[in-house]
């Protein structure tokens, strides 16, 4: 996925990632609209990472990433979400980078297993980034992490 800009975000969202319509619904109902009418994050929240924290990654993300067992269609979504979360870290401008970090990398510190299954499904930066998080939280590197692999 190209790079997208904070301008982009809410139609890249809807469209790469369509589980997240009922979670944004929510959203904009606080604030008076339908998803529909939704076409900028500060439409339903002060923050983009904000709105990503509510809409995909508490709801979605975090928990197929902590998920015991895994079908294909499961796999499938966790690729659709790596390559959206690849889309913030290229940003146009970085506006966005900062985001992809704090809603979706930070978190991966959660376990191992955990950090096995986002290396499996990161794209080149978001893998880099991942990288650096943990050598600068001074967390092992297991060496297959560091290996590219094909994300599916």
């Amino acid at each position: 996925m190209q790079g997208i800009s904070s301008q982009e975000l809410v139609r890249q969202l809807v469209r790469a990632l369509p589980e997240v319509e009922p979670y944004l619904e929510t959203a904009a109902r606080r604030h008076g609209r339908r998803a529909a009418q939704v076409t900028h994050w500060d439409q339903v929240n002060t923050h983009p990472g904000t709105l990503l924290s509510e809409v995909l990654a508490h709801p979605l993300f975090q928990p197929g990433m902590e998920s015991a067992e895994m079908d294909a269609d499961d796999e499938e979504f966790l690729a659709r979400c790596f390559d959206f979360i690849e889309g913030r870290e290229e940003s146009p401008g970085g506006e966005l980078v900062d985001t992809a970090y704090f809603t979706f990398v930070e978190p991966l510190l959660e376990s191992r297993e955990v950090l096995d299954r986002a290396f499996r499904f990161a794209g080149p930066r978001t893998r880099a980034e991942i990288l650096a998080m943990l050598r600068g939280w001074n967390v092992p590197v297991a060496p297959s992490w560091e290996q590219e692999r094909s994300r599916r």
